[in-house]
C-alpha cells in the first residue's frame, strides 16, 4: 500500500454504516425525525438557538441570500442591484448566490494573517448600494468577530458568515456563524464533520429559522414553529400543501442526518487530532525559512478547551515567502513527488478565473493578498488520519527544500 499524505480521508466506522442501514430498514428516507434530531444536537454543540440542515454548504449560502431578499416578516429586505462585500480570496459558492439572485458582489482583499476580509479594503469599497458583508472564516481560522460587528454597525451593513470551512472554531468563546444574521456550515466529505454531502445554517433568530425551513423546501410551512397559526390564518388552503415563502428543494436526507449523528459523537476527537497535526506540520515546516504556515500564531502546544479553539484547521495553507529560491510549481511538484497532495488556497483570487468574465462586479484596485495566495500559496491536508508515516513524508520534503 502506498503511503500518502492525503488532502482528505474516510473517517467512517461500522457505526456510520449501521446508522445508514437502520434508516434504510425503517423505510423513512426523506427529511424527517433524524434530520430534526441532528439539527437539535448540532445546535446544542455549537451553542446556538437553531441549526437547519440542507443538502450542502453551497445551498446554505444560497438560502441565506434568498432570505435577505424575501423575508416573510417586516424586514429591510435587500433588492436586486444591492451590493454585498465578499473576499476575492473565496470559494465560488460564496459568490454565485449573490450573482444568481440579482445582487452585485464587491470584492475586497484579505488580511495576510487570517486570510479573511481586510476591513480597510472593505471600507474603501462601500457605496450607497452596499448592504451586507459576507465574511469567510478561512480554512478554520476564526476571525475576530467583534471587529466585523463594529464595522457593520458603523456602516449599517448586515453581517453574514460563511463558516463552511470552520466548524469547531470560536471567536471570543462564541462559535463562528452565531454573531451575525446567519452562518453557513458544510458537511462535505473533506470537512470536520461529514454527512458525505450536506450543510447547515445556524442562527439565533427563531423567525429567520422558520423562513429558512420554508425556503429549503419549496416555501412549505412544514417544520415551522408557527405552522398552526398559518394553518388557521389560511384555512381556505390545504395545510399539507401551503406555501408561505419563496423556496427551493435543498432538503437533506435521513441517511445524511444519521451519519451526522455518529460523526457528532466523534467531533471533539477529530478537532483535537487536527490541532495535533497542525502543531506537528508547523514544527516540520519551520525547518524551511521561506515557507510560512498561515495562521501559525493560533497553534498551541497544549490541548485546546472547546471554546478556546480559535482555529479548527480544515486544511493547512502555506505561502512561499519572497525569499523563496524556487517557484510555486516546483515546490508543489516536490510535495507531490513524496505523495503529499496539494491544492490551491481555495480559489486564490477568484477574479482571475474565466467564470468571472461573465459577471458584473466591483473590486478593490489592489488585491495583493489574494493575488499572493494564487501565485505563491498552496494547501495540504489536516485530518484525523494523518500519522507519523505521513509526517515523515513531510520531513523528507523539507530536507529536499533546504538544499535550494
Amino acid at each position: 500500500m502506498i503511503n500518502k499524505f492525503t488532502l482528505a480521508t474516510d473517517t467512517f466506522s461500522k457505526e456510520e454504516f449501521n446508522a445508514v442501514n437502520k434508516v434504510m430498514m425503517s423505510r423513512n428516507y426523506t427529511m424527517g425525525d433524524m434530520v430534526e434530531k441532528f439539527e437539535k444536537t448540532l445546535a446544542k454543540w455549537i451553542g446556538v438557538n437553531n441549526a437547519i440542515m440542507v443538502n450542502s454548504g453551497s445551498s446554505a449560502n444560497l438560502i441565506i441570500i434568498e432570505s435577505l431578499l424575501r423575508r416573510s416578516i417586516k424586514f429591510n429586505n435587500l433588492k436586486q442591484g444591492d451590493e454585498i462585500i465578499v473576499p476575492a480570496l473565496s470559494w465560488p459558492t460564496t459568490v454565485w448566490p449573490i450573482i444568481q439572485l440579482g445582487l452585485t458582489p464587491v470584492f475586497a482583499d484579505s488580511n495576510s494573517e487570517s486570510l479573511a476580509i481586510c476591513l480597510k479594503s472593505a471600507e474603501n469599497l462601500i457605496s450607497k448600494k452596499t448592504r451586507a458583508i459576507f465574511l469567510i472564516h478561512v480554512l478554520g481560522y476564526a476571525e475576530k468577530i467583534n471587529d466585523y460587528k463594529i464595522f457593520c454597525k458603523k456602516n449599517n451593513l448586515i453581517l453574514i458568515e460563511d463558516c463552511c470551512e470552520s466548524l469547531g472554531a470560536f471567536s471570543d468563546k462564541k462559535h463562528v456563524g452565531t454573531q451575525g444574521y446567519a452562518g453557513s456550515l458544510s458537511h462535505f466529505f473533506s470537512h470536520h464533520l461529514t454527512t458525505i454531502e450536506g450543510g447547515s445554517i445556524v442562527t439565533n433568530d427563531n423567525y429567520l429559522a422558520d423562513d429558512i425551513k420554508s425556503i429549503r423546501a419549496h416555501g412549505w410551512i412544514r417544520n415551522r414553529r408557527d405552522r398552526s397559526f398559518l394553518t388557521k390564518k389560511y384555512k381556505n388552503l390545504d395545510p399539507r400543501f401551503l406555501f408561505f415563502t419563496s423556496g427551493y428543494n435543498v432538503r437533506p436526507m435521513e441517511l445524511q442526518a444519521a451519519i451526522g449523528m455518529v460523526q457528532l459523537k466523534k467531533l471533539d476527537f477529530f478537532l483535537e487530532k487536527r490541532d495535533e497535526v497542525a502543531f506537528n506540520v508547523n514544527k516540520i515546516l519551520r525547518e524551511v525559512s521561506w515557507l510560512k504556515l498561515i495562521g501559525n500564531k493560533k497553534i498551541k502546544n497544549k490541548k485546546n478547551k472547546k471554546k478556546d479553539r480559535e482555529h479548527s484547521w480544515m486544511n493547512i495553507p502555506i505561502i512561499l515567502e519572497s525569499s523563496s529560491p524556487i517557484k510555486l510549481q516546483q515546490v508543489k511538484k516536490i510535495f507531490e513527488k513524496f505523495n503529499i497532495e496539494t491544492r490551491p488556497i481555495i480559489a486564490g483570487n477568484i477574479l482571475k478565473h474565466p467564470a468571472l468574465k461573465k459577471v458584473n462586479y466591483r473590486c478593490d484596485k489592489s488585491l495583493t493578498v489574494a493575488n499572493n495566495c494564487l501565485e505563491n500559496g498552496f494547501m495540504i491536508g489536516c485530518h484525523s488520519n494523518i500519522n507519523v508515516h505521513q509526517l515523515d513524508l513531510l520531513s523528507k520534503v523539507t530536507k529536499v527544500l533546504k538544499k535550494f
